[in-house]
């Protein structure tokens, strides 16, 4: 079967799910159950789909193994659907490798920009031989990407919203170069949604709050014409909480009620910039989330809201469940109460 072909092609018959529950939240049957795993300083969502399908977007930070576990735990001995690996940061990627040994993958979807650490190129490599036997891979590469692309699990949809082999436009650093291409996708589910947009990029961490730039600005422009739609219920917040990123017109077409800050003891995120736009525009203080509970860089920089004094987040212990229901209600909870620091 042609690659192209395959993507439409995705729905795998299985028996009824049994209710499970995760943490705080209870996932009936027939409801969609998400986990924002707390990786540290990176990134790992693993969704559970109706019928037996599952989807990963990006495969987490280098220490820890704590996406691999949490694949272990949801997946179980099933296949998994569809693995988006946003772009090629190694906090993103990292137990790409041992997942995809472990795990049947029948769709890859990836930038495909080359780096030089060991964790890209071991994951590269894999990719590359599981193409060869089972998968359908999509490398930006060779491939060009078209909005609004969509991916069926089930009765979930998985629309890739945007995505670049690379950036040419003028602006970006060198780090921001290799985010601002993130493959961003939006899960959609019973009429809601829910957005993960890996390190996007879409302002200058001093601009001012109305700076709308970038990979956002595209996004944007994209949403206002009608070609792909950014409202979510749920976002999944780009690059951790940075201030390089969820610009004000970028949230103001989300238009999110849930935020989730995938940060780790590292680079003061989530950012006080960032928390504080999503805020400005309605996001409710209780409906901001972070995986890194309690954690106190000692900058200026980071958002302070809920910080303990001299308190280094540890990771693994604020996982973030997005349950989203059959009669269409949204829920989403820390796994774990709140324990020290």
């Amino acid at each position: 079967m042609e690659p192209i072909k395959l993507i439409f092609a995705l729905m795998i018959s299985a028996s009824v799910l049994p209710v499970t529950t995760h943490g705080g939240l209870t996932a009936g049957p027939n409801d969609v159950y998400l986990r924002v795993v707390d990786v540290g300083p990176g990134l790992c969502v693993v969704a559970k789909i109706p019928d037996g399908h599952h989807m990963l977007y990006d495969g987490g930070h280098w220490q820890g193994k704590k996406c691999l576990a949490a694949v272990r735990e949801i997946v179980g001995s099933g296949d998994i659907d569809l693995l988006i690996i946003s772009h090629s940061d190694a906090d993103h990627l990292s137990d790409a490798d041992d997942i995809l040994k472990q795990f049947r993958v029948n769709q890859i979807i990836r930038t495909g920009f080359e780096r030089t650490s060991d964790a890209w190129k071991n994951v590269n490599r894999r990719i590359g031989e599981e193409a060869k036997s089972s998968a359908t891979a999509i490398n930006l590469q060779t491939f060009s990407l078209v909005p609004g692309m969509k991916f069926q699990l089930g009765g979930a949809a998985v629309t890739v919203v945007a995505g670049w082999p690379r950036w040419d436009e003028p602006g970006p650093d060198e780090a921001e170069r290799r985010n601002v291409i993130s493959i961003v996708a939006k899960l959609e589910y019973k009429a809601k949604a829910v957005l993960f947009t890996g390190d996007t990029v879409g302002r200058r961490k001093d601009d001012p709050d109305n700076a709308c730039k970038d990979a956002e600005k595209v996004m944007v422009d994209n949403h206002k014409s009608g070609e792909v739609s950014l409202a979510s219920d749920v976002i999944v917040a780009p690059h951790h909480g940075g201030n390089n990123a969820s610009s004000t017109c970028f949230i103001e077409a989300v238009d999110p009620s849930f935020v989730i800050f995938s940060a780790g003891h590292q680079y003061q995120h989530p950012t006080k910039g960032a928390a504080e736009r999503y805020i400005q525009q309605g996001v409710a203080i209780d409906h901001i989330f972070r995986t890194d509970r309690g954690d106190d860089e000692s900058g200026s920089f980071e958002w302070k809201q809920g910080s303990i004094n001299g308190c280094q987040d540890e990771r693994g212990d604020d996982d973030v469940d997005i349950v989203v229901r059959d009669n269409g209600d949204v829920e989403v909870e820390y796994r774990k109460a709140q324990n020290g620091c």
